[in-house]
């Protein structure tokens, strides 16, 4: 298909016609069970994967469907007026079109995190161009436009910011780096680009991103969470000048030694200041208890009853919590499984 020119584009629903050639036929959403799992889905975390379409003349509905018609019905049984959708800017005969949605059909794989953001690739760029690099209006845009929660969209943009000969590595080779780099920039980058921006001046930020990611390409670290044990390091703020400098050594240390790892530098800034321990120590006992009273607290409510007086504003915020909470969810079992 790389030889056909897309358009990424918000479209009308309405305004799309089903592919009558579509090779699942007629009956794909009676004969689907995991229909109900793709509605749920889109309706917690928007459509990141667009539809592909093909642009009509002359016809009474403006768009045919060449792949997506799964998600196409989703999007109609949910209400959803309209959607993020690759648009064929070729003219292209039938038997063409049958041609893409048979090599569509028959190489896709279920798209990963990753994928998306190749996805997202050509309206990132544009929406860094339009918005002159405002992260802020970006992450707007690009919440209206693929429907996604916020949560979603920030793991999305922390995966873009970086540097393009890096995506590619993951896009190509080492895909499971994916929430590495994720963890690095949540983790490490944003809140020293905030409290150091001095050293941000100095060193360029795919530099150091580029270093950081070098501990773990060379093996000197394994698990993505391993970049959380320097977080309260790096968040050390100018209040506290004698921590905040030697917070700063530490970070120089972690970029320029790459054998110089996320423990050493919390092993080093706790014995420099041990009363900081309290900011990383929990117990698994204390952990533990925690969740059990959160779990008791969900069991113990009748949700019926709760919602009994509450507005329409106060229903779409306790919505907002519950995806909040199931991605949460989501990324506790996944730090769970690379720890174990």
């Amino acid at each position: 298909m790389e030889r056909y020119h897309f358009s990424l584009k918000k479209i009308d629903i309405s305004k799309i016609e089903p592919n009558p050639n579509n090779p699942r036929g007629p009956l794909i959403r009676d004969n689907d069970d995991q229909f109900n799992y793709l509605k749920r889905s889109i309706k917690e975390f928007g459509l990141i994967v667009p539809l592909v379409v093909q642009e009509l003349k002359g016809a009474k509905k403006e768009y045919r469907l060449v792949d997506g018609e799964r998600r196409y019905l989703a999007l109609k049984e949910l209400g959803i007026k309209d959607t993020p959708a690759h648009v064929i800017l070729d003219e292209i005969d039938k038997d063409e079109v049958k041609n893409i949605m048979f090599h569509i059909h028959t190489n896709r794989v279920q798209w990963g995190a990753y994928q998306q953001c190749k996805a997202l690739e050509p309206l990132y760029k544009k929406l860094r161009v339009d918005f002159k690099e405002d992260e802020k209006e970006i992450a707007k845009e690009l919440l209206k436009f693929t429907g996604a929660n916020k949560r979603t969209i920030n793991d999305r943009l922390n995966f873009l910011r970086w540097p393009e000969n890096i995506k590619e590595m993951i896009y190509n080779k080492k895909p499971d780096l994916y929430w590495t780099i994720v963890e690095i920039e949540e983790g490490i980058i944003k809140p020293a680009e905030k409290n150091f921006p001095e050293y941000f001046k100095k060193v360029p930020k795919d530099e150091v991103r580029e270093y950081l990611l070098k501990k773990y390409l060379e093996g000197t670290v394994h698990a993505a969470i391993e970049a959380r044990k320097v977080k309260f390091i790096v968040k050390t703020t100018k209040e506290d000048k004698e921590q905040h400098e030697y917070a700063l050594n530490i970070l120089k240390k972690l970029v320029h030694e790459v054998n110089y790892t996320f423990e050493d530098a919390q092993e080093e800034f706790l014995a420099k200041f041990p009363e900081a321990d309290k900011m990383v120590k929990t117990s698994y006992k204390k952990f533990r208890n925690q969740l059990l009273k959160v779990i008791k607290i969900l069991k113990d409510y009748d949700i019926s009853l709760v919602f009994r007086t509450v507005t329409d504003r106060e229903k779409e915020e306790f919505r907002e919590i519950l995806l909040d909470l199931e991605q949460v969810f989501e990324d506790f079992k996944r730090d769970s499984q690379d720890l174990f």
